[in-house]
């Protein structure tokens, strides 16, 4: 047990050496954190590297602890989590990783064959064992957190993208626009229909034109999507139009069989907002 506490300490008071020598070894290419020369972000690096270093240094001490291991996973986890937030890609981190086992390593081994250490074979063995056990489970839980990490942020990317993409306009007191613009596939159909409730209830609206002029493509999915919207907007006191139903659109919906029979529409925006600036001076009257 004395050797392995040499050896921690040995590791843990040449974290510089450790950090410098990777420093110096480390390719990148341009752009690349790894590359960058803002000294905030080097010493991030710096900072990064040596927490590394200290706790894959502790399962010498501990080898069979729990805690060792959980703290490889959160130094993997939240490293993880900053390179994605840094737009770095895996391909860019995983020669890091290589990179450093064997400086790491290299270190290791100065320590085991300084002839004043007595180190015996079989206690390099079990070092080596214990060492690129820690190392793999570093890059099994990096990969598996940056993973997740990183589809989650796109996810939500894609949702904010998609919101602000279907903004409801409000023209009047009694009246809002819903533009909807581009292709609509299933995840981008489920936020319309969750914005257009939000957006009516918290605008007060009464009447909401869905135009449709710069949709390319309608199909069956995009059709009962929009027979979602109207009834949900229904069911919460918003009467629904659509317009902007472009010839080929119309000729598909005919192929499809889909039907809009029981929704209101236009051809245009401009025809709707004058039929219903015509019918509400009648209500008016």
């Amino acid at each position: 047990m004395e050797k392995n506490v040499a050896l921690h300490d040995f590791i843990v008071n040449n974290t510089d050496s450790l950090t410098n020598a990777w420093f110096q070894s480390k390719k990148a290419k341009e752009g690349s954190i790894y590359s960058s020369t803002a000294p905030t972000i080097g010493e991030k690096l710096r900072v990064q590297n040596k927490k590394f270093i200290t706790t894959i240094a502790q399962i010498f001490i501990n080898p069979d602890t729990d805690s060792n291991y959980d703290a490889i996973k959160q130094w993997a986890s939240d490293v993880a989590k900053d390179r994605v937030s840094t737009n770095t890609e895996l391909n860019e981190i995983i020669p890091q990783f290589k990179v450093f086992r064997q400086i790491y390593w290299n270190k290791i081994n100065e320590f085991a064959t300084e002839p004043t250490n007595l180190i015996t074979p079989e206690k390099l063995l079990t070092w080596s064992n214990l060492f690129h056990y820690a190392f793999d489970n570093v890059i099994e839980e990096f990969v598996a957190t940056y993973t997740a990490y990183h589809r989650a942020t796109l996810l939500a990317q894609q949702e904010m993208i998609s919101e602000l993409s279907s903004p409801i306009i409000k023209l009047t007191n009694e009246i809002s626009v819903l533009p909807l613009i581009g292709s609509i596939d299933t995840q981008r159909a489920k936020v319309i229909t969750e914005t257009s409730l939000k957006q009516c209830q918290e605008k007060n609206v009464d009447c909401l034109v869905i135009d449709l002029s710069g949709v390319p493509i309608v199909d069956t999915m995009v059709a009962n999507q929009l027979f979602i919207v109207v009834t949900a907007l229904e069911l919460i006191g918003v009467k629904s139009i659509i317009t902007g139903v472009r010839p080929e659109v119309a000729q598909t919906a005919i192929q499809l069989g889909l039907d809009f029979s029981h929704i209101t529409i236009y051809s245009t925006l401009q025809k709707a907002l004058e039929k219903w600036e015509f019918r509400k001076k009648r209500i008016l009257k």
